[in-house]
């Protein structure tokens, strides 16, 4: 059970509510969609979120907590903290000075990389930098062309993404669904 499903269950258990009665309070239609958003097959808009959350009582941040947690697998948020903790600057990118220094010891270049994975130069640098959203082609297409697990390039982009206390927030809601 995801992290979402599981503390929404617990709220509405407390309040003795229903998802069709939720769904009715925040003005749905239709009680499927809301439990698809719950079990994260379709996005919460932020209007959703305006009305679920006085009724659940949770904050928009542990709410986004929440559905943090639910976006990646355990094992990513695990590295994610540890990656982040060992590289605390704020002004340099993980992703970029990783993949940066990866080249380097084998003696390529961004250009190099590109042309390997068959992707544009540009584009790719943007990726790198974090100026661009890092596509599943281009993810795979890196860890394979320089033999990093998937799940350690995506623990960089997470860490660079979120703060250290949001990464180890998510962990905890992550592990606590074990």
């Amino acid at each position: 059970m995801g992290v979402v499903k599981r503390n929404i269950s617990k709220i509405l258990d407390r309040k003795n509510l229903s998802i069709n009665k939720l769904s009715r309070l925040i003005g749905e239609k239709n009680s499927s969609n809301l439990n698809q958003r719950i079990l994260g097959k379709i996005s919460f808009s932020k209007k959703i979120q305006e009305k679920l959350l006085p009724i659940l009582e949770v904050s928009e941040e542990e709410f986004n907590i929440w559905l943090i947690a639910d976006k990646y697998p355990l094992e990513t948020f695990e590295l994610a903290v540890k990656n982040r903790k060992e590289f605390p600057y704020k002004r340099k990118r993980l992703l970029t000075t990783k993949i940066d220094n990866i080249l380097k010891e084998k003696d390529m270049s961004r250009t190099a990389l590109a042309t390997q994975i068959k992707y544009s130069q540009s584009s790719l640098n943007k990726m790198i930098t974090g100026k661009r959203k890092v596509s599943d082609f281009v993810l795979g297409g890196i860890s394979s062309e320089l033999e990093i697990p998937p799940n350690e390039l995506l623990s960089w982009i997470i860490a660079d993404k979120y703060s250290l206390e949001v990464l180890e927030a998510a962990l905890k809601e992550k592990l606590s669904c074990k």
